[in-house]
């Protein structure tokens, strides 16, 4: 039994450790709310090696997402998200960030994770609508826009969004019914007058349209949509030189949506003027034809990629690396392609081209645990142990059942004669895969090298 002096000093040591931590902590936010981000980050960084709690790494992924540094903010709101199923503010947070780098998909998924946590999360289902609304995923959208309608009925936004919904899923009668209830809620909501004219003018019904219409462009002046469906409007009553004025207009506005050079030619061959016709007639066809080749392009990416399986499964992997990498020059936005290309070039031995590959698939998406562990495995082979342990070390808050990367963490640290970290590490893999011979062999090796002589 200690002497109760020493228990004392012993206790005192302990909380001091732990205010300051919690200090650490405290300071972290306190910087994060005063806009100081930069310090927000190094003190949080701190916190993090001596702490695990979960608080840590979601403050981390907001600090960093307001410094712009979107692929780290990502991984740090994942593992916010690993820590803390429960925590809905993380995935929401993780679905902006994803949306701002750009990934509507994995931004939706998200929003979506953020839901089934929370249901009744209004700012989650507006948003994961939103981008439903934006692919045509017009069904899930409705649904969950009922959803926000319920909890707030009088969204005038969310009816219009709703009926945009009701539109795109070909039932116009409720579309029209949630658009005149956005404007009874707000007479001058550009998308719902855009929204009930365009349900006009796919009635048949263009002299009703027409008025929406630009009542919309005049609430929404730098938009190019109410100004491009009164472009068609005008066509269809064959008013021919207010569709060019207002075509031409939408192209002024930014408008590049081919169907605007359409409507044009349409609008120039009824006056007459074959020259600008042509010309117009030119521009849509090569729009089209440069989004018809962005499909073609993904078609045959994939077909591509079916080739390379069987080369891979006979072990013909130069073979398989040649057709991914004409595949990944298709299609640069697919990070399986660039991962399964890293990990062919790790298994022939060509570490660098593994790098990069590993480097492009974290950087399309970083909450990926896999493209952070191959990452390792990559850096471990070349030599580079410190940049293996930092991948490594993310690849367990981004998995945290994930039983090999801490088995990769304790070789390391037998490697750096730390036999009491390893034994950590390895207790954890054997943990998680007891079923797996070769951790407990490393666990019996680092416990025989911790053990006194």
């Amino acid at each position: 039994m200690w002497p109760s002096s020493k228990l004392f000093c012993c206790c005192i040591a302990i909380a001091f450790v732990l205010n300051a931590a919690e200090d650490r902590l405290s300071e972290g936010k306190t910087a994060f709310a005063a806009g100081k981000f930069e310090v927000a980050v190094g003190l949080l960084e701190q916190e993090r090696t001596v702490s695990a709690r979960c608080e840590i790494s979601f403050y981390l992924g907001l600090a960093h997402y307001r410094l712009k540094q979107l692929e780290q903010a990502i991984i740090d709101l994942q593992s916010a998200s690993q820590c803390d199923p429960a925590n809905a503010d993380a995935r929401v947070a993780l679905a902006v960030a994803y949306a701002g780098k750009g990934d509507e998909d994995r931004a939706v998924e998200a929003f979506d994770s953020a839901i089934q946590i929370k249901p009744d999360n209004a700012e989650a289902l507006r948003a994961a609508a939103m981008l439903d609304l934006r692919h045509e995923r017009n069904e899930r959208a409705i649904v969950k826009l009922e959803k926000l309608i319920a909890i707030e009925p009088d969204d005038a936004q969310a009816r219009s969004d709703l009926g945009a919904a009701y539109a795109g899923a070909g039932n116009l009668d409720k579309a029209r019914e949630q658009f005149h209830s956005a404007l009874k809620l707000s007479p001058n909501n550009a998308s719902a007058l855009m929204g009930l004219g365009n349900a006009y003018l796919k009635s048949g019904q263009t002299e009703e349209a027409i008025p929406l219409l630009t009542k919309a462009a005049k609430a929404e002046p730098k938009s190019y949509e109410p100004r491009f469906l009164l472009g068609s409007a005008y066509n269809a009553m064959a008013r021919f030189a207010e569709a060019a004025t207002e075509c031409n207009e939408a192209l002024r506005l930014g408008g590049m949506d081919p169907e605007v050079y359409y409507h044009l030619a349409r609008a120039y061959r009824g006056l007459g003027r074959k020259e600008d016709e042509q010309k117009a007639l030119e521009r849509f066809s090569a729009l089209r034809s440069r989004s018809n080749q962005e499909a073609e392009s993904k078609r045959e990416a994939a077909r591509l990629i079916n080739q390379a399986n069987p080369l891979v499964d006979k072990g013909r992997l130069p073979d398989a690396i040649a057709l991914l990498e004409a595949a990944y020059a298709l299609d640069r936005q697919n990070p399986q392609v660039a991962f399964r290309l890293a990990g062919l070039y790790y298994d022939v031995q060509q570490q660098q081209s593994a790098r990069r590959h590993a480097r492009e698939a974290i950087a399309i998406a970083p909450s990926e645990w896999s493209y952070h562990y191959l990452l390792g495995l990559v850096e471990k082979a070349s030599g580079k142990l410190d940049a293996a342990r930092d991948s490594f070390e993310t690849t367990i808050r981004l998995n945290p059942s994930a039983a090999d990367p801490f088995n990769q963490l304790g070789n390391l640290a037998m490697g750096h004669d730390d036999f009491t970290q390893a034994v950590q590490y390895f207790e954890k893999a054997t943990r998680l895969d007891p079923r797996e011979l070769a951790y407990q062999l490393n666990l019996d090796a680092a416990q025989r090298r911790l053990a006194p002589k």
